[in-house]
């Protein structure tokens, strides 16, 4: 008999199954406006369900303490190695992007949505995505591979040599990725990540600085207790703010939480707080949010909605180095990693290629001023071997381990995820 989890994992591949055939008969037009130099929300939208879809399965893979991960940046790695699998390869790889098996469909939705992401930054808003492919000297790629990410992805190509210097290799990556990281996330590729037997990475990068649309006053910023379990808390500064936020009540029993979106400037961006009743109740909260979080709230399952809000909230700082292999095997992707089965000709029109890891990254500091958030996320490939009533305020007050995302509500998207179990770090 299969587990609870187990049966929930099953459910949600059909459900991503039948969503990708939906989505490709609603952005096969953006393709083709695409082709003509158009940017399709819908397609962006399309890609924007599937980072949701994965989110919060990233986020309980991480494991337990701060957790601090991009989906997004995930998602965009994974869209640019799916250009170049093949075959069931190919396949799982798109059931994990929540998409159809499509390269040109996934490649569109990609470009859509940086275009979107594009538009959100502006005198104030820091929101940056960069993507680089990096290759073994010599090696010969599949054109149709290389220009699909040059031109679709925005990856041009490093050339380095693994096969003779990868520790080189190693340093000029984590080098590219720190430049475009503003330094936040300075070694992404751990010593032993790249071998000789290494012969291609894809990298992607995001960086976000977005300063709060009204920012907390550092007069009230003050020592409170949090707690990290049942009897056991710690003081940590405590920001405070009493004004009118999308706020409100969700869920049960074991899975009630207090929810709350505090907004970035210009109101496009927003933090969106989860903090469980049960001061132990982080893992049953996190557990019950899938892609359908917030759709869900709008459609009323729970009281959230503008109100006024006393709110409480610990400034935090967090660092998270994650190998997603076991996660991303979970969810379905399987045959890249294996040796024997992998499909990459589409790379090099060979089937010597597998994935040997994909390593990811975050960083996220939280403060009056507003939010610093980056990450990265390198998929290292090589050849076998190797209107209210007048009402009480609803009070928020973050002051045990709770869940948190930055969202672009324009498209959905969950640019970054995590949770804070203690806020020290």
């Amino acid at each position: 008999m299969l587990g609870s989890r187990e049966e929930e994992q099953i459910m949600r591949g059909l459900i991503r199954g039948v969503v990708a055939t939906a989505v490709l008969g609603a952005i096969a037009p953006a393709i083709h406006a695409a082709e003509a130099g158009a940017v399709s929300t819908d397609a962006a939208k399309a890609a924007a369900e599937g980072i949701d879809e994965i989110a919060w399965d990233l986020v309980r893979a991480a494991g337990p303490g701060n957790v601090v991960i991009s989906p997004a940046s995930v998602w965009e790695a994974l869209a640019m190695t799916h250009q170049g699998a093949r075959g069931e390869t190919a396949a799982e790889i798109a059931g994990v992007l929540g998409m159809p098996d499509d390269r040109a469909a996934i490649a569109v939705a990609a470009e859509a949505l940086r275009a979107a992401f594009a538009t959100a930054k502006g005198k104030a808003i820091t929101l940056d995505v960069a993507n680089r492919l990096w290759t073994q000297r010599g090696k010969a790629l599949e054109p149709a591979f290389t220009t699909a990410l040059e031109q679709r992805f925005g990856a041009g190509a490093g050339v380095v040599d693994f096969a003779a210097m990868h520790e080189a290799a190693r340093g000029e990556i984590n080098g590219w990725v720190s430049a475009h990281t503003a330094e936040k996330i300075p070694e992404l590729l751990k010593p032993g990540t790249i071998t000789p037997l290494t012969r291609l990475v894809l990298t992607n990068a995001v960086y976000l600085k977005a300063p709060w649309a009204k920012p907390f006053e550092k007069s009230a910023t003050r020592p409170e207790p949090f707690s990290l379990e049942p009897g056991r808390a710690v003081d940590v500064p405590f920001m405070h703010a009493s004004e009118r936020l999308v706020a409100g009540r969700v869920g049960e029993g074991e899975e009630a939480a207090t929810v709350c979106e505090i907004p970035y400037e210009g109101r496009r961006l927003v933090m969106v707080v989860v903090v469980p009743d049960a001061v132990d109740g982080l893992d049953e909260v996190v557990g019950e949010l899938d892609g359908d979080w917030r759709t869900k709230w709008a459609a009323g399952q729970g009281d959230v909605r503008p109100r006024q809000v006393q709110l409480s909230l610990p400034k935090w700082t967090a660092r998270k180095p994650l190998g997603l292999n076991e996660a991303l095997k979970a969810l379905g992707m399987t045959s890249a990693f294996d040796q024997s089965a992998a499909d990459l000709s589409g790379i090099d029109g060979t089937r010597e290629l597998s994935v040997s890891d994909v390593v990811h990254e975050g960083f996220v500091d939280v403060s009056e001023e507003g939010t610093e958030a980056a990450a990265a996320t390198g998929v290292i490939v090589g050849v076998r071997s190797m209107a209210p009533r007048p009402e009480e305020p609803l009070v928020v007050k973050a002051d045990r381990p709770f869940a948190w995302a930055i969202v672009d509500r324009e498209t959905g998207a969950v640019l970054f995820a995590g949770t804070v179990a203690d806020p020290r770090g």
